[in-house]
């Protein structure tokens, strides 16, 4: 007989903090040692937490280190944690504000669980989302993102490469059609793809409908496809799709930076499955221009609102009708619209830049290649002018 494992966590705080402990207590999640006190993060590393093995969670209150050890110091040592241990670092900044530069730093590390509530309730809503299943998203910590002008660079160097990298942590993505046969799956299906495709990004499509329509891949035997029956699992063409999950949790615990969730179509979501759709970090509603469709597309926009997370993409229109099209959407939505390319086949990319473009702020930019300007062409034929010169002389 199997028996779930209890989840542990370990905190440090400047004193002790009821709210999460009722909360852990009352969710079973074990208590392993709680530090109360002021601690230089680097060192409190080196000594009382070298091995941070089996633990689930890491509470990080702000006011036990910040006096103690500097931003930079605080920055390294949680880099450090995320590359050697699998926790979720869960930090706890009460009272710190949208534009405040650590937060930004902490952020740009991929660690999304950042609660700043002083107000008791809301400080127990931030607990209970950084506690649960999924965490707090790439959206619910988008506000504490910050200008690249912002971060100093050394001025004795000069930036030569940018790199992209994936974000650490979980990116919700639904796509929605707003009718039946409209092409939601095939883009669902195609993000996924072009997500698979990047260096280094995990990505994974959710069958969130009752449709069960990617199970034809496995009945198809014509087909290369290895299907995994205790976790409905379907992987073909390189990325991994699952059937409408029973348990999420057993999901998310593969820890895939994007999760690609097909809700199918507003016309048969229940109240519960639109909700959750709003939930998402970026939601993709797919629709056509046609008479009768252009009245289900407004039946959308009344369930979802000006949502700035939220993107159109149109199927099925002439060349010569989307510039006027796109006009008559209005000032918001005119600048959240694409045209999908024909794409035939879910499973080779199609609508690159469209992909590109609502993805773009979701890939963290990575540390920034420099080589000293001492190196460069300019310095080389400098010196060589020089000894030109001496020989001249």
């Amino acid at each position: 007989m199997e028996f779930d494992r209890f989840k542990k966590y370990i905190y440090i705080s400047k004193e002790p903090r009821a709210i999460i402990e009722n909360y852990c207590k009352e969710h079973k999640i074990n208590l392993v040692m709680r530090f109360i006190n002021e601690y230089n993060l680097k060192k409190f590393l080196e000594t009382e937490l070298r091995n941070l093995n089996g633990v689930d969670y890491l509470v990080i209150d702000l006011q036990a280190i910040i006096n103690s050890t500097s931003e930079n110091e605080i920055v390294s040592a949680i880099e450090l944690i995320r590359r050697m241990y699998n926790v979720r670092i869960i930090i706890i900044a009460e009272g710190y504000k949208e534009g405040n530069v650590l937060l930004g730093k902490v952020f740009n590390l991929g660690i999304y669980n950042i609660i700043t509530a002083r107000n008791d309730v809301m400080f127990q809503d931030e607990i209970e989302r950084a506690f649960s299943d999924e965490g707090m998203t790439f959206g619910n910590a988008m506000k504490y993102k910050i200008n690249d002008s912002m971060l100093v660079i050394n001025k004795t160097t000069k930036v030569v490469k940018e790199n992209i990298k994936r974000a650490k942590q979980t990116v919700t993505i639904g796509v929605a059609g707003t009718e039946k046969h409209i092409g939601a799956t095939t883009v669902a299906i195609n993000i996924v793809k072009y997500l698979s495709e990047l260096t280094n990004v995990s990505a994974c499509y959710i069958e969130n409908n009752n449709h069960n329509s990617i199970y034809s891949l496995v009945e198809d035997e014509s087909l290369q496809t290895v299907y995994n029956e205790i976790l409905r699992k379907i992987t073909y063409k390189g990325i991994d799709l699952y059937e409408r999950p029973k348990n999420l949790a057993e999901i998310l615990k593969f820890e895939y930076e994007f999760y690609v969730f097909d809700f199918g179509n507003f016309e048969e979501m229940t109240e519960e499955e639109k909700s959750s759709f709003l939930t998402r970090d970026l939601k993709i509603i797919v629709s056509g221009n046609k008479a009768w469709e252009i009245n289900k597309l407004i039946e959308t926009f009344m369930i979802i609102g000006e949502d700035i997370n939220s993107h159109l993409i149109f199927n099925f229109i002439r060349n010569e009708d989307k510039e006027t099209f796109r006009q008559s959407l209005g000032n918001f939505w005119k600048d959240r619209s694409s045209f999908s390319e024909f794409v035939p086949e879910p499973f080779i990319v199609g609508n690159k830049g469209f992909y590109e473009s609502i993805l773009k702020g979701y890939l963290l930019n990575s540390s920034i290649e420099e080589v000293k300007d001492k190196k460069s062409v300019f310095n080389f034929l400098k010196k060589k002018k020089d000894r030109e010169n001496v020989k001249k002389k």
